[in-house]
């Protein structure tokens, strides 16, 4: 096997580099973008922008291949670029999923629907059914390989790395294997795929005379029998509630969409062969696989019907909706049309996703409305059932949609709390506490009693990070280590490790002198008066509490050291759920003798 040279690897780059010039400078953007993000996590705004590299590598790569096909000329291609690049732009300006979760689930539905852009952009208005086949084929054939290459070298640099750290005791910074994991599996692995993306449409559209050996086994022998087994099981689970006439499961319309995505993929896995001699497997599959599906959609809806009627729609409910009756319409069109165009299922999928992004059709207008009118309803009812759902809903409208959707429930302006959540969003240590409070707030504005997380939120009850410590009267300071580690250093001459054990207790050793420390009763000073609402914020703080001053130090007295050991951290649970004991601390220590 001839091993490429370097002068080769180089010249196949810029070739790639030459076809594709902005999406190169794009993922060159998002190594650089996953590399500050390491080096400042806090940073939110980074990850919006990495999701705008994504969606600007998907429509470029979307623009120049629709480009191509329809040999263009280069300068409608770089106009066509330039409209991406603006789009793009304005998605990043319109977006802050820092302030709505709503804007989450919009990059996700653009980001799928763009993905899908690129498997049919060529075959927009020309082309053939197997052309299209071949051309997905290859390009799912080159991600797998594009994966397979950039984990392997990860791995490789990873090794690398970690023995030159041992060998050479240079004590590198962890971040390193961040960023070797944005250079290989951001950069490396789409550079790579972008270089074994088809030139030659027109010879796409012939009938592919070889078929991957490996997939049709994988796909003949493993795939499908497997989607067998898990067909039997939905079916025997849908005779069972028949025969009980129960409603069925929540949870039973995520395995079926399961089934059918990955039924639906095997089908176009073996879309050329399945009617080839010696294929019978394959065949028979095909041919009953959307037969079968029509018990299953029937629970889907049943499923689907069973939440909405209950708890109303939410994005994640539009969602599953939107693929029930998607995968309606593909398994009625797939028994009764004789033409199977599987180019249908994508582009399907595509529009149905950005339809559900903006307008008044969109999953954030619908669900916005339908927990709006339940709210209405819920407010009321004086049920148990009532009483947790106003908690819930007004949680949902203003984590999604923000305080504003509140506002036909009370004449009180909301828009400058809205104001004011937006300037302070990003600006604390955190942010879940402010949404939280944002949460509170509605809640007292309607008249709500106050929403307790069922997640358990740790509310921070301690001494901020900047406050001074004063170590008068000691020589040395020493943070405890965090839970998973242990701190070894010296103090006059004297061997010193601190370690912490269990949830409430922290072990020090002084050359051969060992002493528990117990913080359990500090622990629950500071829960007790966090309760009963004694505690006051931290002067600048909004989220942070001050340490109580009845919470003492704990003395530490050894024939060699002297001192103290001092919480500075303590985490409350603000809720109804046990508190789990966390905290940090730290000693202040004076030698006695020396060594």
């Amino acid at each position: 096997m001839k091993l490429p040279s370097l002068l080769s690897l180089w010249a196949e780059t810029m070739a790639v580099f030459r076809r594709f010039p902005l999406q190169v400078l794009v993922t060159l953007i998002a190594v650089a973008v996953c590399i500050l993000k390491i080096e400042n996590p806090s940073l939110t705004y980074l990850d919006k922008l990495l999701a705008c590299c994504n969606f600007s590598l998907t429509l470029l790569l979307t623009a120049d291949l629709f480009a191509e096909t329809h040999l263009w000329s280069e300068a409608k291609k770089w106009g066509l670029r330039i409209i991406v690049l603006v789009f793009c732009g304005l998605l990043y300006a319109v977006l802050d999923p820092n302030l709505y979760e709503a804007d989450l689930f919009r990059i996700l539905l653009l980001g799928f629907a763009f993905h899908l852009l690129v498997s049919f952009a060529p075959f927009i208005g020309r082309g053939t059914v197997t052309g299209f086949w071949v051309y997905n084929e290859r390009l799912f054939l080159q991600i797998v390989t594009a994966g397979i290459f950039s984990f392997v070298l990860t791995i490789g640099l990873y090794i690398a790395f970690a023995s030159t750290d041992a060998l050479f005791d240079l004590k590198s910074s962890g971040h390193v294997y961040g960023y070797i994991v944005s250079v290989t599996m951001v950069g490396f692995m789409t550079i790579f795929f972008l270089s074994g993306i088809p030139k030659d449409f027109k010879e796409l559209d012939e009938v592919p005379q070889e078929y991957p050996k490996w997939l049709k086994i994988f796909t003949q022998y493993v795939l499908i029998p497997l989607l067998s087994v898990y067909l039997l099981i939905l079916l025997v689970y849908e005779a069972k509630i028949l025969i009980a006439w129960q409603l069925p499961k929540g949870y039973v319309s995520m395995l079926i969409l399961g089934y059918a995505v990955a039924g639906i993929l095997s089908l176009l896995l073996v879309y050329p062969i399945r009617n080839r001699e010696g294929n019978g497997w394959m065949s028979i599959f095909s041919r009953f696989f959307y037969v079968m599906m029509v018990p299953l959609v029937a629970l889907l809806l049943l499923a689907v019907w069973r939440r909405v009627s209950i708890y109303g729609i939410t994005e994640a409910r539009y969602v599953l909706i939107l693929l029930a009756l998607w995968l309606t319409i593909i398994t009625v069109y797939s028994l009764f049309s004789k033409k199977q165009n599987i180019r249908l299922i994508p582009i399907s999928l595509c529009i149905l996703a950005l339809l559900a992004v903006y307008g008044p059709q969109s999953a954030f207008s619908v669900s916005k409305y339908s927990q709006t009118k339940r709210l209405e309803r819920m407010m009321k009812q004086q049920t148990d059932f009532a009483k947790k759902e106003k908690a819930e809903i007004i949680k949902y409208l203003v984590t999604y949609h923000g305080i504003l959707a509140l506002q036909d429930f009370t004449e009180r302006d909301l828009k400058p709390l809205q104001e004011r959540y937006e300037q302070r969003i990003g600006k604390v240590e955190n942010e879940y506490a402010v949404r939280l409070q944002q949460v509170d707030t509605a809640m007292v504005i309607l008249n709500v009693p106050k929403y307790v997380d069922k997640k358990a939120l740790d509310r921070d009850v301690a001494v901020s990070a900047g406050e001074t410590i004063n170590v008068k009267g000691f020589e040395y300071y020493r943070p405890l280590p965090d839970y998973t580690g242990e701190e070894q250093f010296e103090v006059a001459g004297h061997q010193i490790k601190i370690v912490r054990v269990g949830d409430t207790k922290v072990k020090i050793s002084i050359d051969d002198e060992v002493k528990l420390i117990d913080v359990a009763s500090s622990l629950s000073t500071v829960t007790a008066d966090f309760k009963a609402g004694k505690l006051k914020l931290l002067e600048d703080s909004e989220v942070v509490y001050k340490l109580p001053g009845n919470v003492k130090d704990i003395a530490l007295e050894t024939s060699k050291v002297a001192g103290v050991f001092r919480l500075t951290y303590v985490f409350v649970n603000d809720g109804n759920e046990p508190s789990t004991r966390r905290f940090d601390g730290c000693f202040l220590l004076r030698s006695k003798t020396t060594k």
